[in-house]
């Protein structure tokens, strides 16, 4: 998970019929974690309970469902920035054929499935060593300054 104290990595407990966006809306106001690995620290934590609110990014590293099906009907691929606090996510999200991206984003939320992610600080490129490769990213469309089409 990126926050507000960079990459946070630990193992979330969701129940097996619940897929991982399904799970982050409706968990209130604090995601908690097991075997946590907090930035700059050498020994990991055994619990934490990160705020929802200070979460940006959420990238899945293991298997299981990640985004609930949608009942949008056809959809099509969209080029898209997320605009973050340190850097900017470039990506993929299904958007209902016809739907504006501006009007999607209304219905979407709290996180927006982004596929194909590439996250790279601002003034860098895609190839620099900073940047990070995401196949599938929950955004928090809370915690974005903004979002726009790209292509």
């Amino acid at each position: 998970m990126l926050c507000t104290l960079g990459w946070v990595y630990g193992t979330l407990h969701i129940p097996a019929h619940q897929a991982l966006d399904e799970f982050f809306a409706l968990s209130g106001r604090s995601l908690r974690l097991t075997h946590v690995r907090v930035p700059c620290e050498p020994e990991p934590l055994s619990f934490l309970a990160l705020r929802r609110e200070g979460v940006s990014v959420i990238a899945p590293s293991t298997g299981g469902p990640i985004v609930s099906p949608r009942r949008h009907g056809p959809t099509s691929p969209r080029q898209i920035a997320c605009l973050l606090g340190d850097g900017m996510l470039r990506g993929t999200v299904e958007v209902p054929t016809g739907l504006r991206l501006s009007d999607f984003l209304r219905l979407e939320g709290p996180f927006l499935a982004v596929r194909h992610g590439l996250l790279a600080p601002y003034g860098e490129t895609l190839h620099s060593p900073g940047a990070k490769a995401l196949d599938v990213a929950l955004v928090n469309l809370d915690h974005v300054a903004g979002v726009s089409d790209i292509g």
